[in-house]
């Protein structure tokens, strides 16, 4: 059962004072005076009763205050001077019953000596309870600033992965409506079925939308409606040639990333490639670990970056796997590698 803060705070002030009432009892009872008397109990509990008050009334100032929010020094100096002036208050009070008793001395009651060694007494349990107060607050401060921080940082991410996520969408849009347009003209049949596979894919993209992982082999019965689209278009001068073993087919992976490479592949590598053109994707799962490899004809221009489709691959692999995925792009030969590599 959790305990509000305010049943905590009442139980542990409740059993603080009556602890020091305890102590204080046995005390003059066994050590001081040698016997019992009731008034050792009057004394002490109105003793406590004002330490229970002036706590409570101080604890009301400081929670509505911004003393928490200073720095730390000057945090424990408001603290020590807290401590000493309420513990001259508690002082002066607990001496009120004695103006009443006609044997009271009152001088010396108020002497400096006197006044001293009460505050002092004083001090013991006022400053106990705020250090123990103080202590609590700086520590339920600083961790609501974490989660604080903790939330801000998860809804910046979020936000990079939505913004991300629209950015693919018309990037993919814009490279397959190019393609039917040029099938228009050629083929109106097969300009019907690239139509059709496109409406696939973008119901795909918006379902997918919400997602942050789905299982590689949904991914992968996309990228091959894609390819097949472009197939159309390229007539067979085009073939594309898929692997993927079992376990690699239910690992989950961020959605549109595969056909995003299959995009850049066809853009920068099939299309500027004469002749016939082969891409190979294959997909492995071995040692807890995931491999995606695309190969195509093409060439890596010096100093040529990452365009935004494989910029955003990185990015979001990056954000969802934290220091457990890699993105590389590579020339091997006429060839085009890129491979992703995520460890579970």
């Amino acid at each position: 059962m959790i305990v509000s803060q305010n049943k905590l705070y009442w139980i542990l002030t409740l059993s603080g004072w009556l602890g020091m009432l305890s102590i204080e009892i046995l005390n003059y009872t066994f050590f001081i005076v040698g016997h019992f008397e009731w008034g050792f109990v009057w004394t002490f509990g109105y003793y406590a009763f004002l330490g229970i008050s002036l706590m409570h009334i101080f604890r009301f100032f400081v929670k509505r205050s911004t003393v928490f929010d200073w720095r730390p020094r000057e945090i424990w100096l408001f603290a020590v001077l807290s401590t000493i002036i309420i513990s001259v208050i508690i002082n002066l009070l607990s001496t009120i019953p004695y103006l009443f008793k006609e044997s009271e001395n009152i001088s010396s009651i108020y002497s400096f000596i006197a006044l001293f060694g009460g505050t002092l007494n004083s001090m013991r349990y006022i400053g106990v309870w705020i250090i123990i107060y103080f202590l609590y607050q700086i520590l339920e401060r600083s961790r609501k600033l974490k989660e604080a921080k903790l939330e801000s940082d998860g809804i910046a991410r979020l936000m990079e992965l939505e913004l991300l996520k629209s950015q693919l969408n018309p990037h993919f849009l814009f490279n397959a409506l190019n393609s039917i347009k040029a099938l228009v003209s050629i083929d109106q049949e097969k300009c019907k079925d690239a139509i059709v596979k496109l409406s696939e894919l973008l119901r795909f993209t918006l379902q997918s939308g919400n997602q942050t992982l789905i299982p590689l082999s949904d991914e992968m019965q996309e990228v091959k409606k894609y390819l097949s689209l472009e197939q159309i278009r390229f007539g067979e001068r085009f073939q594309f040639e898929f692997q993927m073993d079992e376990q690699a087919a239910y690992q989950m992976v961020p959605p549109s990333m595969v056909l995003t490479l299959a995009e850049n592949a066809i853009k920068h590598g099939i299309t500027k490639t004469p002749g016939f053109s082969q891409l190979r994707l294959t997909a492995s799962y071995t040692n807890d670990t995931l491999q995606i490899v695309m190969i195509n004809p093409g060439c890596l221009e010096k100093g040529e970056g990452m365009g935004l489709g494989l910029v955003n691959i990185e990015k979001r692999l990056a954000h969802i796997f934290p220091d457990h995925a890699q993105f590389s792009i590579q020339q091997m030969g006429a060839e085009v590698k890129a491979t992703i590599i995520i460890q579970k």
